[in-house]
C-alpha cells in the first residue's frame, strides 16, 4: 500500500496511511492503528498490510458504473413503467440530492454508512446548502431503494437493506380560523363579482373563483386547474374530479395519479349558481369555449393554467387581505376538512370529500383538530371510574 510501520508511543507500531479523500466530506483519509510493541518489524508491518487491504476504499470505477448514472439509467429503463411525472421527480433526486453526495460512488461498491452520512448531509444545512425536506429525502430512499432491489440479483448484495428509511414530516395541516375564513370569503364575493374582460380583470376574477371552488369542494390545486366546463354535472349535482395538471417535464393536463383522488364531490346550490356564473362570463372573453374548456383558466382558448401561477396569484391576494404567513390554496382543502370536524360531521364523510385512499389518512392529519377530544376523553374515564366504583360498593353490601 506503499506505507511503513513506524515506532511510536510507548514504543509500539503503529500506522496512520494517506487513503486518498472521503467521498462525502472532502477530508483526507487518514485511519489509525497500532500493534503490540514485542513484535517485530517484518509481523507489524504484515498485520498493517492486512488491516489495511479491508479498509482501503475500492478502486476507481468507470463513470458509467458511478451510482448517479446507474441511477439514470434505472429511471428511464421502460421496464420500470414509471409515469412521466414519476421520471421528473426522480431525475430531480439524482441531480439535486444524490450526485453531489454519494453520486460518483461506484454503484456496486456503495456501503451503508455511505447512505446514511449522505442522509445526515443533505438534512442539515451548511455553507450554500439548505436542508431538504424529510419527504424528498424519504423519496431518494424509495428510488434507491427500489434499484438495489433490481441490481441485487446481480450484485448479491443489498446495502439498502441496512439503511432505516427516514421518519416522514409531521403533517400539521393549517387552516384558517372563521374570522380570516369570513374576510377570505367576502373578498372572493367581491373578486367574482368583477365584470370585466381586459386583463387584470381576467386575473382577479380567476384566481377569487379558483379559490372559491377550492374551498367548497375541498380541492387541491392542480385539480382546480384541470377542471374542465364538463366537469360540472349538472344533473346529479356535483363536481367529478379526475384529472390533474403538472408542469414537468412540460405543462399538461393528465389523469389523477392516485386512483383514490378520482371521485365526484357534491356541489352546494350555491357553488352551481357561482359555476354557471362563471361561465357566462367567460364565454364573454373565450375565442370558442366548448365542454373541454378548462374552468380555472386565464387563456382565450381555453387552455390549463399553471398549477404555479395560479398558486402565485392566489398568495398575492392573501397576502394582500392579510391573512395568517403562509396561506395558500391548499390552505383551502384544510380549511374544509377543518370546518366539516368542527361542525361534527363524521370520519368517513370528510374522507370521501378529501378523496383520501382511507379513513386512517383522514385521521392521521385531521384528529388533532377534532372536538372535544379530550374533554371527551377526561369524561369517559371519569364515567369508567364512577362504574367501578359503584360496583365495588354494591359488592361490599
Amino acid at each position: 500500500m506503499g506505507f511503513k510501520v513506524t515506532r511510536g508511543a510507548g514504543n509500539v507500531w503503529e500506522a496512520r496511511p494517506y487513503l486518498g479523500t472521503d467521498r462525502l466530506t472532502g477530508k483526507p483519509i487518514r485511519p489509525y492503528k497500532s500493534w503490540p510493541a514485542d513484535l517485530d518489524e517484518k509481523r507489524a508491518q504484515a498485520l498493517a498490510d492486512e488491516w489495511i487491504a479491508g479498509y482501503a476504499p475500492a478502486s476507481s470505477s468507470s463513470s458509467s458504473k458511478r451510482l448517479s448514472s446507474m441511477l439514470s439509467s434505472y429511471v428511464h429503463d421502460p421496464q420500470r413503467g414509471f409515469s412521466q411525472a414519476t421520471v421528473s421527480t426522480y431525475d430531480g433526486v439524482v441531480r439535486n440530492h444524490i450526485a453531489p453526495t454519494i453520486g460518483d460512488i461506484p454503484y456496486d461498491e456503495l456501503k451503508p454508512y455511505e447512505v446514511t452520512a449522505a442522509y445526515r448531509i443533505l438534512l442539515s444545512e451548511g455553507p450554500g446548502r439548505k436542508p431538504i425536506g424529510r419527504n424528498t429525502l424519504r423519496k431518494a430512499h424509495a428510488l434507491l431503494s427500489g434499484a438495489y432491489r433490481v441490481w441485487q440479483r446481480q450484485l448479491g448484495v443489498n446495502p439498502m437493506l441496512n439503511v432505516p428509511a427516514p421518519a416522514p414530516d409531521r403533517l400539521r395541516p393549517f387552516a384558517l380560523d372563521d374570522w380570516d375564513q369570513d374576510k377570505l370569503v367576502a373578498a372572493l364575493a367581491d373578486d367574482m363579482a368583477i365584470g370585466g374582460t381586459d386583463r387584470e380583470s381576467i386575473k382577479r376574477r380567476t384566481t377569487a373563483f379558483a379559490g372559491f371552488i377550492a374551498l367548497n369542494q375541498a380541492l387541491r390545486c392542480g385539480e382546480v386547474c384541470a377542471l374542465q366546463r364538463r366537469s360540472w354535472r349538472r344533473a346529479v349535482h356535483d363536481v367529478y374530479v379526475e384529472a390533474t395538471v403538472s408542469e414537468k417535464p412540460v405543462l399538461r393536463r393528465q389523469p389523477s395519479p392516485k386512483r383514490e383522488s378520482v371521485g365526484a364531490v357534491s356541489a352546494a346550490p350555491d357553488v352551481e349558481r357561482a359555476i354557471a356564473e362563471h361561465i357566462a362570463w367567460q364565454d364573454r372573453w373565450m375565442a370558442k369555449p366548448d365542454q373541454y374548456s378548462c374552468l380555472v383558466t386565464d387563456r382565450p382558448n381555453g387552455g390549463v393554467m399553471r398549477p404555479s401561477t395560479l398558486s402565485r396569484y392566489f398568495s398575492e391576494m392573501a397576502r394582500d387581505l392579510g391573512m395568517p404567513a403562509g396561506t395558500t390554496m391548499h390552505t383551502l382543502r384544510h380549511t374544509h376538512a377543518t370546518w366539516l370536524l368542527m361542525n361534527g360531521y363524521d370520519m368517513r364523510t370528510i374522507q370521501e370529500r378529501l378523496r383520501h385512499r382511507d379513513v386512517a389518512t383522514t385521521l392521521r392529519l385531521y384528529a388533532s383538530v377534532m372536538p372535544g377530544r379530550d374533554s371527551a376523553a377526561a369524561s369517559g374515564f371519569a364515567e369508567m371510574v364512577m362504574i367501578s366504583a359503584s360496583a365495588t360498593k354494591s359488592a361490599e353490601v
